[in-house]
Parts: structure tokens; sequence; C-alpha cells
């Protein structure tokens, strides 16, 4: 049988892209997928999403925060080889807050 998180839910984007690495679940705002999708648009998918949707257990093991954004489906990490290029870009597309790590090559997007 296939695996359900296999689904496309927008032209770029499969449900799995967005799940908890721990245990499959997801939970995702549309706007947040409208909001990625408009980002694969302008850099022609050149960004990879590390880290969607997180089960609370998954959250505590890689050290989030309380309440996290990603535990309720408002978050995603991103890296990309232009990471100061799709950094820009993303400031152009209205998150609530954007967090750019250098050191270790994401960028924490939230609504």
């Amino acid at each position: 049988m296939p695996d359900i998180n296999e689904i496309k839910i927008s032209p770029h984007f499969l449900l799995k892209d967005f799940q908890c690495k721990c245990c499959g679940q997801v939970k995702l705002h549309p706007n947040l997928l409208e909001k990625m999708e408009k980002l694969w648009e302008k850099t022609n998918g050149k960004f990879r999403i590390t880290s969607g949707y997180r089960c609370e257990k998954h959250n505590k093991e890689v050290g989030g925060v309380i309440n996290s954004k990603h535990t309720k489906g408002l978050a995603c990490d991103i890296t990309s080889e232009n990471i100061n290029k799709t950094y820009e870009i993303l400031k152009e597309l209205g998150f609530n807050f954007i967090k750019l790590n250098m050191k270790k090559n994401y960028i924490h997007v939230e609504l």
C-alpha cells in the first residue's frame, strides 16, 4: 500500500515534504504551503525543506523551543545552495519571522 503522505498537495510539493521526521505525522497551515509554493516559483525549486512539522517528541529531541511553530504546522526550515539569495526572496514573501543561520546553513521561517 502506498504511503498516504505521497499525496501531491500543490504543484511542487508532496505532503511528505512537510512531515515529521520521527513519526510521519503532518500539520500544515495552508498559508505556509502557499508561501513555500511562491518561494519555489521564485527560485525554480532551488531549496530543500529540512524540517517541517515536528511532533512534540521530535521537537524536544532536536532542541526546539517550547510551543514551537513547527509543532503547529506554522514553520519550516530550509536550506539552499545560495542561502543569501533565498533569504532575500523570503523577506519579500511576507513571513512573520525569518531567521538566517549561516553557521548551520539554514533559514527558519514562520507565519
